[in-house]
């Protein structure tokens, strides 16, 4: 998963991977987003496995309480509130390891977080969090929980932009779904131009809150399908009104900034999604069907693009004098 070990609603059992043989976490970070504000206070998930327990709670004028109680041992975390209270998507970071504990709230569109630390330890048995992100035994959930999950690195872990399973990529040979694609595999850029693959991540990741892929419909963007794509995969965009405004023939932003809610729209429906991301070495722009996207940087270099880059206020009138749908907007 490529940072996280555990998430909300995985296919298989928590204990693979950089788990294989252990029975509990020494240290990590438990991360759940939630749509704020709440009604009234709310229990968000209570896992309940033997003589273990997990429950978090948020209550917007008190604050966020954690429990977890592993046999005799018990730890209780408690961030006070009151808390801001706009619309959004709010985040509950709990991090442990063998110096103590840190519970963390933050709220809607702001990057600030309201944090309390303390001393005690309790390690996070693997069998509990297998059966809370499985739904397994006593799992209660409340509506608004967007997702969770756990990362043995003390922030949520930062992804490349990526693409959907079954976007369509131009190879020599036609047309791959991306999910078929490996390392070495060669791949059509924008100008015709044959690029191998130098690195290829296939990895399951949220997909709500925060954390949601942008859905970009057809035929707005392709003729024939929709594609998915993370909200900062920067798509090609071409034509005489990007002429008109940049004076250049084609420019890149990124899907978050071309929602409007008809054409492209944040697709929350599904807790997690599988994802694959392209790195082809020096950043080139790979063909798709009936678009083009910028290729993925795995190894954190940074390198200009091939073209600039809109920010959110200069996609904001292109939108505008594309209709917001009247017409092809994706080269």
């Amino acid at each position: 998963m490529s940072g996280w070990v555990a998430l909300s609603d995985q296919d298989g059992p928590v204990g693979q991977g950089p788990l294989i043989g252990q029975a509990e976490l020494a240290q990590g970070s438990l991360v759940l987003e939630v749509a704020v504000p709440l009604p009234a206070a709310a229990v968000l998930v209570d896992q309940r496995l033997g003589h273990s327990l997990l429950s978090v709670f948020l209550a917007p004028d008190s604050g966020v309480g954690l429990v977890l109680r592993v046999g005799s041992r018990v730890l209780r975390a408690m961030v006070h509130g009151p808390f801001p209270q706009g619309a959004g998507t709010a985040r509950i970071t709990f991090g442990w390891d063998d110096r103590g504990w840190t519970l963390a709230y933050l709220p809607p569109d702001t990057d600030q977080e309201i944090r309390t630390r303390g001393a005690a330890v309790v390690a996070l048995p693997v069998p509990l969090l297998d059966a809370l992100c499985r739904g397994l035994g006593e799992s209660r959930r409340h509506p608004a929980l967007l997702w969770f999950g756990v990362t043995l690195q003390d922030s949520p872990p930062r992804q490349a932009s990526w693409v959907g399973q079954r976007t369509l990529i131009a190879t020599p040979s036609g047309l791959r779904p991306a999910g078929t694609l490996q390392g070495g595999d060669r791949v059509l850029t924008a100008d015709g131009l044959v690029r191998p693959l130098r690195s290829v991540r296939k990895l399951v990741l949220p997909a709500r809150g925060r954390q949601a892929p942008v859905l970009l419909r057809a035929p707005y963007f392709s003729r024939m399908r929709d594609i998915l794509v993370s909200a900062d995969q920067c798509i090609v965009l071409a034509g005489a009104e990007v002429e008109y405004l940049f004076s250049t023939e084609a420019v890149l932003a990124r899907a978050q900034h071309l929602t409007d809610g008809r054409s492209a729209y944040h697709d929350g429906r599904r807790m997690i999604a599988g994802t694959v991301s392209l790195d082809i070495g020096a950043p080139d722009l790979i063909a798709g069907e009936d678009l083009a996207f910028l290729s993925a940087s795995h190894d954190r270099v940074l390198a200009p693009p091939p073209l600039p880059i809109l920010r959110h206020y200069e996609a904001v009138p292109l939108l505008a004098l594309l209709g917001r749908g009247n017409g092809r907007r994706a080269a």
